[in-house]
């Protein structure tokens, strides 16, 4: 009998879904996006509608595919955002608009979770260096504070990729490759972290049972199963933060492999090698795809939006095609550098007073240089932080996102971080990824690395540029070595 996937990507601008075969072959696509409502520092939506956008995905996906035979079993297959919160009561409906990852209330909160635990203790604990805001953790603490009667209305406590797939099959469940997203979880132990739950004033039994990565969590319930397009049968896959799943569906989840997405913010994943736990590596670490595996990752909110400020602010909108032309035809010497710290805090210095700068600048200066500069200074970024991922040189980047577009982007990368970058053809790889998941459970695939040989996408390969002059290749080095100098020299103290 037939299987299809409908990988269902919960992201945070854009609700995704694309429908696979068996083989992995896209069969449709759609999308819808996600509304928000904001005021300050606040930063709520409507988890209920989010649901019901799925459903309409879903549907819109089996029209465009002209699924008009219901002899075929179907998985739906969850990947996405991890911290965004919604608070159910017993029946599980919402008690309350869901708070997303983007809602900055609880930075009083987050300070004070930093002073009633100590650093080391808690970042081995769990998994996060430093506490934030955008923890679900901290956001309770808030709750508590400031509406105890949600609180006392809470019957559950949820990530919005929790809530959905008990919306569709009854059972809260979560998935691990998410928990250490929470700031209530205990990475190396694997259990929720006690001490925690109580700062923040719940328990474990309002939290949801943890699965393992890509694992089938049940049935879809009758009465949502009718709200779908026929078929023999649904059933639910948990499938894995989109992070990890970019690296199932791109073929980089291997030790040594830097999985970048250069989106908004610059994101970074490595499955681990005999990892150990190390203090002063201020990278977060998580359990992966599978229960023993460590991944690090490290999102920085210094990636693309830096690069579309410049080009409003500095360029008035110049196309992209038209900056891709002059760029090309620009050399590194001579330019200033630029610190992109436009956003304050970035891995692996989380310098507390970082700023956006500009170094060396002078009257012959034009702002395709500046231009230069910004981007040069976001592949110093990278190599800052693949750098103290590996310790050594990366066997090879393997990059998604809107920001591959840009050739010239890519293989500054490639010349900057010494080391190939590989783009793939894939512009939803976090869906493929959740299908290659929800295929392994279903026993089409005996592992996650058989997806390469089904209809795998075409790369493009940016190896760093040879026959160049020596004195270019140690001006690469020595404009690194400025960007590090002047990032201490300004920011460190």
């Amino acid at each position: 009998m037939m299987m299809l996937v409908y990988a269902i990507d919960v992201g945070t601008t854009n609700l995704k879904v694309v429908l696979y075969d068996e083989r992995l072959a896209v069969l449709a696509s759609a999308s819808g996006p996600v509304s928000y409502e904001r005021s300050g520092d606040r930063v709520e939506f409507d988890a209920e509608a989010l649901f019901q956008t799925i459903l309409a995905l879903v549907a819109d996906c089996a029209r465009r595919a002209a699924v008009t035979t219901r002899e075929h079993d179907a998985v739906l297959a969850f990947t996405g955002q991890a911290e965004s919160l919604v608070l159910v009561d017993a029946s599980g409906r919402p008690v309350r608009p869901a708070l997303s990852w983007l809602d900055n209330r609880a930075g009083v909160e987050a300070e004070l979770m930093a002073a009633s635990f100590s650093a080391d203790a808690a970042f081995e604990t769990s998994g996060q260096p430093f506490a934030s805001a955008a923890w679900p953790a901290a956001k309770l603490r808030w709750l508590r504070a400031h509406e105890p009667e949600t609180m006392a209305g809470t019957h559950e406590v949820l990530m919005v990729k929790d809530y959905l797939i008990r919306c569709f099959t009854g059972r809260s469940v979560g998935e691990v490759s998410t928990r250490g997203f929470t700031y209530l979880w205990d990475v190396r132990r694997s259990e929720y972290w006690a001490e925690m739950l109580e700062f923040c004033g719940i328990t474990s039994d309002q939290l949801p049972e943890v699965a393992a990565a890509g694992s089938d969590v049940g049935p879809v319930m009758p009465d949502v199963v009718a709200q779908l397009p026929e078929a023999v049968a649904y059933r639910v896959n948990v499938g894995a933060l989109d992070h990890f799943c970019a690296m199932a569906g791109t073929g980089s989840y291997r030790a040594g492999i830097i999985s970048e997405s250069a989106g908004t913010v610059l994101s970074l994943s490595m499955l681990a090698s005999d990892w150990r736990f190390d203090p002063s590596r201020r990278i977060s670490f998580h359990t992966g795809l599978h229960p023993d595996d460590i991944v690090l990752f490290n999102g920085a909110d210094s990636g693309g939006v830096v690069l579309e400020w410049f080009r409003r602010e500095g360029l008035q909108n110049l196309s992209h095609a038209e900056l891709e032309r002059e760029l090309t035809s620009r050399s590194a010497l001579g330019v200033p550098v630029f610190l992109p710290y436009l956003t304050g805090l970035n891995p692996p210095d989380y310098l507390p007073d970082a700023r956006g700068a500009f170094v060396g600048i002078s009257l012959s200066h034009d702002r395709f240089d500046l231009a230069y500069a910004v981007e040069e200074g976001l592949a110093h970024l990278l190599k800052r932080n693949i750098d103290s991922f590996t310790g050594a040189r990366a066997q090879q980047i393997v990059s998604t996102g809107g920001g591959t577009a840009s050739t010239f982007r890519n293989q500054l990368k490639a010349d900057v971080c010494e080391v190939d970058v590989v783009v793939p053809n894939e512009r939803e790889a976090t869906c493929r990824g959740a299908a290659v998941l929800a295929l392994v459970a279903a026993g089409e695939l005996a592992s996650i690395h058989d997806a390469a040989k089904l209809n795998p996408p075409l790369t493009a390969r940016y190896q760093p540029s040879h026959g160049r002059s020596r004195t270019e290749l140690v001006n690469r080095a020595e404009r690194y070595a400025l960007f590090e100098d002047s990032l201490q020299r300004l920011y460190a103290t």
